[in-house]
């Protein structure tokens, strides 16, 4: 048996643990307070349910009902736009977090900790998605100043450093990222590619050849890549066909031998890079 699986992105902000914070904001999903009417309780109730089960769309679906009869104000907003995030585009979850922000009065500082984590790493997380890699940055920082140890937010501003060419201040992040959660597939992924970045495909290669929990088929496309940039073919191959099928392997390794001719002529290598890792490409995982 097979299934579909997508090619590794990189610099994917999608992975970078946006999940983990939908219900940060109350551990306790029955307390509902503040709201005006039993049906308003009711339904966030519901909502909660259907997000803590991953039935995104249905909560979205919830909130969005309750939001267009002006049920939800201040902290609900917040958890509006935490789903939202998961299921509309950026410039829509942009504007729920922001009005959020503003109808807790604007001055994230003056916020209660919880409140500014999750508003700062949602409003980050869609300026990166929308291409707004230095407020992005800003954003992630400010969410750090409340929780410095937090590696989706360290993960998240490499990414932001990353993309304006901060390779090294990046870099940084994505490592402590990873001495907190060394599982971390996100940083790890994106720790090889600002190695590659860099030229240094032996580090990218021992990076993600280390031992892990974790053996996402992202970590050996990201390998496979990093063989086939330092002349490494053969290699690159059984890496490959250790989890895809030969009709698969072969098609992704021609892929990222014209990656290297690119680069080999001239190509901006970061460019070529991030290209490389956000073409979709049909894989299979055999099972």
């Amino acid at each position: 048996m097979s299934r579909a699986l997508p090619f590794v992105l990189l610099f994917s902000v999608l992975t970078l643990g946006g999940c983990s914070s939908l219900s940060s904001l109350n551990h306790d999903t029955t307390a509902v307070t503040g709201l005006d009417s039993k049906e308003a309780k009711e339904a966030l109730r519901l909502a909660r349910v259907l997000r803590d089960n991953s039935r995104l769309p249905g909560a979205y679906e919830i909130y969005e009902r309750m939001d267009q009869r002006q049920q939800l104000k201040g902290v609900y907003l917040i958890e509006y736009a935490s789903v939202a995030a998961q299921v509309r585009p950026p410039r829509e979850t942009f504007a729920l977090y922001n009005r959020a922000r503003q109808e807790l009065g604007g001055n994230l500082q003056a916020m209660p900790g919880d409140q500014r984590v999750a508003l700062c790493s949602g409003l980050a997380r869609a300026r990166l998605a929308m291409g707004g890699a230095a407020l992005a940055a800003k954003d992630f920082q400010c969410a750090l100043e409340v929780e410095p140890e937090n590696p989706q937010n360290l993960n998240g501003l490499g990414v932001a450093l990353n993309i304006q060419g901060q390779n090294r201040a990046a870099r940084e992040a994505f490592e402590k990222a990873l001495t907190i959660d060394p599982s971390n597939v996100a940083a790890t992924n994106n720790l090889a590619l600002n190695w590659l970045q860099s030229g240094d495909s032996a580090k990218a290669i021992g990076l993600l050849t280390q031992p892990r929990e974790s053996r996402d088929a992202s970590l050996k496309l990201n390998l496979a890549l990093a063989y086939v940039l330092d002349g490494h073919d053969d290699t690159a191959r059984r890496v490959l066909l250790e989890s895809i099928d030969p009709s698969y392997a072969e098609p992704i390794l021609r892929d990222f031998q014209a990656t290297r001719e690119r680069i080999a002529n001239g190509a901006p290598l970061a460019s070529e890079l991030l290209a490389a890792s956000q073409r979709p490409l049909a894989l299979a995982e055999q099972r």
